[in-house]
């Protein structure tokens, strides 16, 4: 499996950022010429936190960053993709299309689709151990969908790509302050209170901390508004919490960390 024409030159300035602060540039520059990539992200997983790496091209920095942030405080709670990127286990870097049936939920794809004109994702997913990194490839509408070469040449790209990102984190780790550091005690007795919701109250409540209104957690779990606030109700008492203020003050770290650690 190969490029038609390899891009040499793109490449080498992938290289030779690795640990500056050029890299997502040269990531971004290198996608974009091998693959019609319009935007990329990229996020590392570790125990039970997620660190975005970075946020580059065709979006404006205002809103990539505002939706990347958004994205690493609230809305990974409602990418079920994350935990199939576990389930790849270590080995060979793995492309996958972006699989709507796992994002069935119309708030996630409302604000990370809908309203910034972005139409299709491909993820270059890689695990070492514990830890995770998937670089995303986006498109927007004026470019339409990635093209079934499109995702060859990704493919033959991925090697190259997710050897370089890990050594940028291994080595920009090594000048930073620890960007990830483990939930555990702090939040032990807000992890007790969790485990007294059922299914569906605890399915309400991701969809509360990551910013859904009554009407939009309804239409994500196809019950009635009504329901809704009765299970909003339920919960808010198991919870010994009395506004959404409070539910975001108490439960939003901890709620994060079980969804992204698996705890």
């Amino acid at each position: 499996m190969s490029l038609r024409a390899p891009p040499y030159p793109a490449l080498g300035r992938l290289v030779t950022s690795i640990g500056h602060d050029g890299f997502s540039r040269a990531v971004f520059e290198l996608m974009y010429e091998a693959v019609g990539a319009d935007h990329v992200v990229a996020q590392l997983v570790g125990g039970d936190q997620i660190r975005g790496l970075f946020t580059q091209g065709l979006l404006s920095a205002r809103i990539a960053n505002t939706i990347n942030q958004r994205y690493l405080e609230r809305y990974h709670m409602l990418d079920k993709s994350v935990s199939s990127f576990r389930a790849l286990g270590d080995g060979e870097p793995v492309v996958m299309r972006f699989d709507q049936r796992l994002n069935a939920s119309p708030t996630y794809s409302a604000f990370f689709f809908e309203r910034t004109g972005l139409c299709d994702k491909l993820s270059v997913v890689s695990n070492h151990g514990e830890e995770l990194v998937f670089c995303n490839l986006y498109r927007l509408d004026a470019s339409g969908k990635f093209s079934k070469k499109n995702l060859l040449d990704t493919q033959a790209l991925a090697p190259v790509l997710m050897a370089a990102i890990w050594q940028h984190v291994g080595r920009t780790a090594r000048v930073s302050p620890p960007a990830m550091k483990a939930l555990s005690d702090p939040y032990a007795a807000e992890r007790r209170a969790l485990q007294q919701l059922s299914r569906r109250e605890m399915q309400v409540c991701q969809r509360l901390l990551a910013g859904a209104s009554n009407e939009g957690v309804a239409l994500d779990l196809s019950i009635s508004t009504h329901t809704v606030r009765t299970l909003r109700k339920r919960l808010y008492k198991k919870l010994q919490v009395n506004s959404l203020s409070d539910l975001y003050a108490k439960y939003l770290n901890v709620m994060s960390a079980i969804v992204s650690g698996n705890r």
